[in-house]
C-alpha cells in the first residue's frame, strides 16, 4: 500500500509545480497621479467673532460652506479611487 501512495504523491507534486510556473505573472498597474484639483487642502475656516449673534450666524454659514467643499472633494477623490471619471 506504500508503494502506490509515494508515486501519487509525487505526481500531485509535479502537477502542482508545473501548473504554477506556466501561470502569467500577475499585472501590476502603475498608480495614477492624483488630479491637481484633488490636491489642494480644504479652506481654513475664518476666526470666530465673539459676541455678535448675527455674525456667529454667518461665521456658521461659512463653516458649512467649507465641510461641504471638503466633503465633496472626498467624496470625488473615493470616486476617482474606485475607478471613475
Amino acid at each position: 500500500m506504500r508503494s502506490l501512495l509515494l508515486p501519487t504523491a509525487a505526481l500531485a507534486a509535479c502537477f502542482l509545480t508545473t501548473s504554477c510556473a506556466s501561470s502569467p505573472p500577475p499585472a501590476i498597474e502603475p498608480r495614477r497621479p492624483l488630479p491637481a484639483d484633488y490636491a489642494q487642502l480644504c479652506p481654513q475656516p475664518g476666526p470666530t467673532p465673539q459676541r455678535d449673534p448675527d455674525a456667529m450666524a454667518i461665521a456658521l454659514k461659512e463653516l458649512y460652506d467649507h465641510y461641504g467643499i471638503c466633503a465633496g472633494r472626498l467624496a470625488d477623490i473615493l470616486d476617482w479611487l474606485d475607478g471613475g471619471q
